[in-house]
């Protein structure tokens, strides 16, 4: 019986979590790498899913240098209720947050730093020349790998479909 109690309890803590605390506009929010993403989609809020097993995780922001280019990741993914997959991923090229203080850096998303959308991996929409955004670091702390900032951007997939990514706030460590 206590172990039943236990793990109800443990199934509604789980529940209870927001995945994404962040909040920017709040003079008073704390940075501590642990706020999470969010943004909306074409005017719907959208948020990581909460996962309950162990795995892979709905979010990460991760920093790699690959062939001799520096990469910064910014991804999540849902579920809409249709149980179609979300994804929302920003790739910023150039930047290493080990090196350098990028806090109150902008950097533009187009062709080469990109924002991405997709719904069941099948449709792509991305930033290019035409469609693009940005990527706002508001909050830098090398010594605990913490980066938190806003991002924006127009995607397009190739039926000339756009999707708007407005109000995405993120507080994670690298």
């Amino acid at each position: 019986m206590k172990k039943k109690i236990i793990l109800i309890l443990s199934i509604f803590t789980l529940i209870a979590c927001d995945t994404a605390s962040v909040d920017l506009g709040d003079d008073n929010y704390v940075f501590d790498g642990r706020g999470g993403v969010k943004c909306d989609v074409d005017g719907i809020e959208l948020k990581p899913r909460v996962v309950t097993s162990p795995g892979p995780g709905s979010s990460e922001l991760r920093f790699e240098s690959y062939m001799g280019e520096d990469y910064i990741t910014l991804r999540f993914n849902n579920r809409d209720e249709n149980n179609a997959f979300l994804a929302v991923r920003m790739e910023v090229k150039g930047f290493n947050p080990n090196e350098i203080n990028l806090e109150g850096m902008t950097i533009d998303l187009n062709d080469y730093s990109t924002g991405e959308y997709s719904i069941n991996t099948q449709i792509e929409y991305s930033t290019n020349l035409d469609y693009i955004g940005e990527f706002e670091i508001v909050y830098h702390d090398q010594n605990e790998r913490i980066l938190a900032g806003r991002f924006w951007y127009d995607a397009i997939n190739s039926e000339n479909e756009i999707k708007e990514i407005r109000n995405g706030e993120f507080d994670m460590k690298y």
